[in-house]
């Protein structure tokens, strides 16, 4: 036994509460880190419920291997899959970047609009671009998520277009674009 599952298997006998579940979460998370080749082979060629549960079975986890595990189940032919490693990603940082730009290009509104949902964590300025291109969407859905992402960016570049919304968006997007006109740096 390595010497950290020791140390977690020990802690599970400590008096105080806190350090005991602290302890089996780590455990968990370590037991999870040791079926990783399982869980990518599901996430690879597993049925659809097989891939999500997967998928979040990893959430947890750190590490680029992990990460790279999500960027190929967010290009798998289910939708739900997509969706799952998106929403995952969208909590593992800069390395995910990339991948949740390509996902706001999907055939499917639903994964944009998980793909816009996870590029809230940013306040990258590289995402207005692509940001911006999703307010063309037929879908509103993903019009007004990209509008509220792009208000808490506060880029003014992105002026024109919320103006466009002020005026003539439904009244979210109005809304919407009213607030981030108002937060907008000068």
């Amino acid at each position: 036994m390595d010497k950290r599952k020791e140390v977690l298997i020990n802690a599970l006998k400590e008096k105080e509460e806190g350090i005991r579940k602290l302890a089996a979460d780590a455990l968990e998370k370590l037991e999870t880190r040791d079926r990783l080749d399982m869980l990518a082979r599901k996430i690879e060629s597993g049925e659809m419920l097989e891939k999500v549960r997967a998928v979040y079975a990893v959430a947890d986890l750190k590490g680029q291997r992990v990460t790279d595990l999500l960027v190929k189940a967010a290009k798998d032919p289910s939708e739900d899959v997509r969706a799952a490693a998106l929403r995952v990603l969208g909590g593992k940082g800069e390395s995910a970047l990339p991948a949740l730009v390509e996902a706001l290009k999907d055939q499917s509104q639903i994964v944009v609009r998980v793909a816009v949902d996870a590029l809230s964590n940013y306040r990258d300025p590289r995402v207005l671009g692509p940001l911006m291109q999703v307010l063309k969407s037929p879908d509103s859905g993903v019009v007004e998520r990209a509008l509220e992402v792009i208000s808490r960016l506060g880029d003014k570049r992105a002026e024109e277009a919320m103006i466009y919304f002020a005026v003539r968006g439904n009244s979210r997007m109005k809304g919407l674009a009213i607030k981030a006109l108002g937060e907008m740096e000068r």
